[in-house]
C-alpha cells in the first residue's frame, strides 16, 4: 500500500498553502460577489477542521451578499455547514432558510445547491436517529434536484449516499453496486476528482465487508493516487481507516495498526474527532480479531468518549454494547453489568424521545381539531382555553406515566437478561470442571484396579503359597514377594504423581513437565520435549491447570493417534503461555467446532483453556497427523 509519513506531512503542508492562497485572492478581489465566494470556500475548508473559524468566516460572507439574494441563500448554506458538527438545530434552520431563498431560482447552480441542502439536512436527521426521514429526503428531494443539474459529480455523490444507506443496513453487495455506478459516472467525466477518490474508498470498504479484501487493493491505490495529486489531506482519515480494515481482514495485523495510527494522527491534526473515533474503533477491532481484548479495550473506551461529544444515539449504543461484551469477556462482570445498564438507559431514552415526539405530533393535530370544533360549538374563547388547558395537562400526565412505565419495564427486562446470561456462564464453567474431575476419578480408579490392585492380588497369592505349600523354598518366595511390593510402591508413586506431581508441588515447573513427557515415552512412541522460559512466576493454580492440559494432550495422543513421534513445545512471553503439540499419527476429521466433538478429552482441554482466558486451534486431517496450538493468559505474581 502506498503510504508514508513524508507524504502525510506534505499533504498537510499543502492544505495550509491552500488557505493562504485563498486569503491572497480575497484581499485582491474587488467585486463583492467574488469576495463572498472566496469566503464560502474558506468556511467550507474550516468546517472539517475548526468550527469556530468556519462560523466566523461564513458570518463575514453575509456582508458581501446584500445586493445578491442568490448568494445570500448560499451564505446560509455554508453557515449551516459550519454549525453541522456541533449545533444541529442551528444547522437545520440555516439549511431551511437557504432553500427558501434558492428555490426562487431555476439555474443549474441553484439545483446543485438544493440537492446538497436536502442531503445535508437528511444527514442531520439520520444523526438524530431518524433514518426513515433521511431516506425520504434522498428520494424526494436530493436525487431529483441532482438529476436536474446534469452534473456527474452531484449524481455520483447521490449514488454514494444511497450506497451509504445500504451500508448502514449491512447490505454490502447492493451498496457496492451503487458505488460502482458512482465510479462509472465519474470516470467518464473526471478521472482526477476527489469525489471519485471517495467513491473508490467506499467501494473498497464494501468489498472488504463482503469478505473480498483482495479485490479492494486496486481501489485503495487509485484513491491514494488521486488524493496525493490533489494535495488534500481531508480524505486521509477515511483512506487510512479503509486501509486498516483491508489489512485486518487479510490478517496483516501490524500493517493494519500502522495505517490506523496514521489516520488517527491526521484526524487529530485536522481536529476531526468523529473520524478519530471511527479509527479508534477499527483499531480496537484489530486487537479483538486476535483475541487481545484487554489490549484493545482502551481504544474502544476512547472511541466511546469521542462519540459522546456528537450525541449520535445509534453509534453510542453500539459502542456501549461492545464495551459491555468486552468487560464480561475479560471477567469484569460488574463493569460489564454497568455498561449494559448504560446501554439499556440510552436505548430507553431514544425510544422515549421518539415516542414523545410522535405522540406530541398527534396530540397537536388533535388539539387543533378540537379547538376548531369548540370555537364553532361554544363561541366562547375563555371556555375553549380552559378546556384545552385541562386536556393538555391530563395528556401530559398520561404521557409521563407511559414513558416511566416503559422505561421501568425495559430496564427490568435488560437486568434480568444480564443476570440470566451470567448465571448460564457460571453453570457451563462449573459443569466443565465437574466433567474434568469425574474423568480424573475414573482414571484413578482404573489405575488402582488394573495396576496396583493386580499387583496386591499377586502378592496375596504368593504369601498364601509360602504358608501352605510344604517343601516350598520360602526365601525364594519371599524375595519374589518383596520384588512385587517394590513394583507396587513404584505404581503407587506413579498414580500419586499423576494426581499431584511432586516436582510441581516443589515449584520446579520445568522438571514436572519434563518428567511428565518422560513417563509418556513407550517402545513404539518417542516424546520430545522443548521448554522455553516456562519457569516464570505464576499462581500455583495456573501451573496445575497447564500441567493437566499437557497431561491430557499427551494421554489423548498415546491413546488415539497411533503416532511414533510426538513433539511438545511450551514457551512463555510475558503474560502469554503457549503450548504446541505435534504428532505423525493418523489424524482425524476435524469437527466444525471443538465443543461439538464427542471426545471428552478435547472438551476438557478446551474448558481448561477457556478458564485461563485462552484460545485453542487444531490442525488435522486423516492420515496427516495432528497439530494443536494453545495460547493462554497467566499472571505476573506468584
Amino acid at each position: 500500500m502506498v503510504s508514508n509519513q513524508c507524504a502525510l506531512a506534505q499533504l498537510i503542508k499543502d492544505t495550509n498553502a491552500f488557505t493562504d492562497s485563498l486569503t491572497i485572492l480575497f484581499n485582491t478581489a474587488k467585486a463583492d460577489t467574488a469576495k463572498a465566494r472566496i469566503l464560502f470556500q474558506l468556511s467550507d475548508y474550516w468546517s472539517e477542521r475548526d468550527s469556530a473559524k468556519s462560523v466566523s468566516t461564513a458570518e463575514r460572507a453575509f456582508q458581501y451578499t446584500k445586493e445578491n439574494s442568490f448568494l445570500r441563500g448560499v451564505a446560509y448554506f455554508y453557515r449551516a455547514g459550519a454549525y453541522f458538527n456541533y449545533d444541529r438545530n442551528k444547522s437545520k434552520q440555516d439549511y431551511l432558510d437557504a432553500d427558501n431563498i434558492i428555490k426562487r431560482f431555476i439555474t443549474q447552480e441553484a439545483y446543485q445547491f438544493r440537492s446538497r441542502i436536502w442531503y445535508n439536512y437528511g444527514a442531520l436527521e439520520q444523526r438524530d436517529g431518524n433514518s426513515n426521514e433521511f431516506i425520504n429526503l434522498m428520494l424526494t428531494k436530493a436525487l431529483p434536484y441532482a438529476e436536474k443539474t446534469g452534473d456527474p459529480k452531484r449524481m455520483a455523490s447521490n449514488y454514494m449516499n444511497i450506497g451509504a444507506t445500504f451500508m448502514d443496513l449491512k447490505d454490502y453487495t447492493r451498496a457496492g453496486e451503487y458505488y460502482g455506478k458512482a465510479i462509472s459516472t465519474l470516470t467518464s467525466s473526471d478521472k482526477n476528482s476527489l469525489v471519485l477518490a471517495e467513491c473508490y474508498l467506499y467501494n473498497a470498504q464494501s468489498l472488504v465487508l463482503q469478505g473480498k479484501p483482495v479485490n479492494a487493493d486496486t481501489f485503495l491505490k487509485n484513491a491514494y493516487q488521486i488524493i496525493s495529486s490533489n494535495k488534500d489531506s481531508s480524505y486521509l482519515p477515511l483512506y487510512y481507516r479503509v486501509e486498516g480494515m483491508y489489512h485486518s481482514r487479510t490478517t496483516h495485523w501490524r500493517q493494519a495498526i500502522i495505517a490506523l495510527n496514521k489516520g488517527i494522527l491526521v484526524a487529530r491534526q485536522l481536529k476531526r474527532q468523529y473520524d478519530e473515533a471511527t479509527l479508534l474503533y477499527e483499531k480496537y477491532d484489530v486487537y479483538k480479531q486476535q483475541g487481545l481484548l484487554k489490549e484493545g479495550k482502551p481504544f474502544l473506551e476512547k472511541a466511546y468518549e469521542l462519540h459522546k461529544i456528537y450525541s449520535i444515539a445509534n453509534d453510542s449504543r453500539l459502542l456501549l454494547f461492545e464495551l459491555a461484551r468486552t468487560e464480561s469477556a475479560l471477567g469484569h462482570y460488574e463493569a460489564g453489568f454497568n455498561r449494559m445498564l448504560e446501554y439499556s438507559y440510552l436505548t430507553d431514552s431514544v425510544f422515549a424521545l421518539q415516542t414523545a415526539a410522535s405522540i406530541a405530533e398527534q396530540e397537536s393535530k388533535y388539539r387543533v381539531a378540537e379547538k376548531e370544533k369548540a370555537l364553532l360549538a361554544l363561541q366562547n374563547r375563555n371556555q375553549v382555553q380552559e378546556l384545552l388547558l385541562y386536556f393538555g395537562a391530563a395528556l401530559l400526565l398520561l404521557l409521563a406515566a407511559f414513558i416511566v412505565y416503559i422505561y421501568v419495564q425495559r430496564k427490568k427486562k435488560e437486568t434480568e437478561r444480564l443476570h440470566s446470561l451470567q448465571k448460564e456462564l457460571k453453570i457451563q464453567v462449573a459443569q466443565a470442571q465437574l466433567d474434568g474431575e469425574e474423568k480424573e476419578r475414573r482414571r484413578l480408579a482404573r489405575d488402582l484396579h488394573d495396576g496396583l490392585g493386580g499387583m496386591l492380588a499377586g502378592i496375596k497369592l504368593n504369601l498364601s503359597a509360602v504358608n501352605h505349600e510344604p517343601g516350598h523354598d520360602q526365601n525364594t518366595a519371599l524375595e519374589k514377594v518383596i520384588t512385587q511390593i517394590d513394583s507396587s510402591v513404584q505404581e503407587l508413586r506413579r498414580i500419586a504423581r499423576n494426581m499431584v506431581p511432586e516436582a510441581l508441588v516443589g515449584a520446579d515447573f520445568t522438571t514436572a513437565l519434563r518428567e511428565l513427557c518422560k513417563t509418556m515415552n513407550t517402545k513404539t512412541m518417542k516424546v520430545e520435549c522443548e521448554l522455553l522460559n516456562v519457569q516464570g512466576k505464576m499462581l500455583p493454580a495456573e501451573k496445575m491447570e497447564i500441567y493437566r492440559i499437557v497431561q491430557e494432550l499427551l494421554t489423548n495422543t498415546v491413546k488415539h493417534s497411533g503416532a511414533t513421534e510426538v513433539f511438545l513445545q511450551c514457551s512463555r512471553v510475558q503474560q502469554c503461555f503457549y503450548i504446541t503439540i505435534e504428532d505423525n499419527g493418523k489424524g482425524f476429521s476435524q469437527p466444525l467446532n471443538i465443543a461439538q466433538s464427542n471426545g471428552i478429552g478435547l472438551k476438557n482441554i478446551k474448558s481448561r483453556v477457556a478458564l485461563m482466558n485462552g484460545k485453542m486451534e487444531v490442525e488435522t486431517s486423516p492420515g496427516k497427523g495432528t497439530i494443536i496450538n494453545i495460547e493462554m493468559n497467566v499472571t505476573k505474581k506468584e
